[in-house]
């Protein structure tokens, strides 16, 4: 299925066109558990946490979004999709479909997959896990310099530190 939509000024007037292929979940024929496809989000209480942390160092928290998080992950060897191309695909021979090769918006398992590979980025960006909150986040990317604290929300997240420095070479 694709999916259009076209971005406007604040006069109206159209700016860019947007174009997305996304998967109906509903017909994802794997039988996955909800075990199988959660992935953890920021919750509320931690967002206050968060939010707390910043105020209590005195800092104001940055947000930040990924582009297009949902087709930025790769499938595991083991999970294979074949699909459709949407109607009318000037690229795709007729009667023809497609192997996805990287995670698609609307299919069941696309937000594990890009949690797993979010945190694994962190990670080797030098960024703990918190052991209680699985998207709350550490790290010290300059040695001897405070930590910079990271919230992921999905695509979302908030960040911030003590030090500009940090928080610059973050972004």
């Amino acid at each position: 299925m694709a999916i259009a939509t076209v971005k406007k000024d604040g006069e109206g007037r159209p700016t860019r066109a947007k174009y997305c292929i996304v998967a109906l979940g509903n017909l994802d024929p794997h039988p996955w558990t909800k075990q199988d496809f959660f992935a953890p989000v920021l919750s509320q209480m931690e967002l206050h946490l968060l939010t707390a942390i910043a105020v209590h160092l005195n800092v104001i928290p940055k947000s930040g979004d990924v582009s297009q998080a949902s087709v930025q992950s790769f499938f595991p060897k083991n999970e294979t999709y074949i699909c459709k191309p949407p109607p009318g695909c000037p690229i795709t021979p007729p009667n023809s479909y497609w192997k996805l090769l990287k995670t698609l918006y609307g299919l069941k398992r696309s937000p594990i997959h890009w949690f797993k590979m979010a945190k694994k980025i962190l990670i080797d960006m030098g960024f703990t896990q918190s052991v209680h909150s699985p998207c709350i986040f550490l790290g010290t990317l300059i040695p001897n310099q405070p930590p910079l604290y990271l919230g992921l929300y999905v695509d979302d997240f908030i960040f911030f530190s003590k030090s500009k420095a940090i928080e610059e070479k973050f972004k």
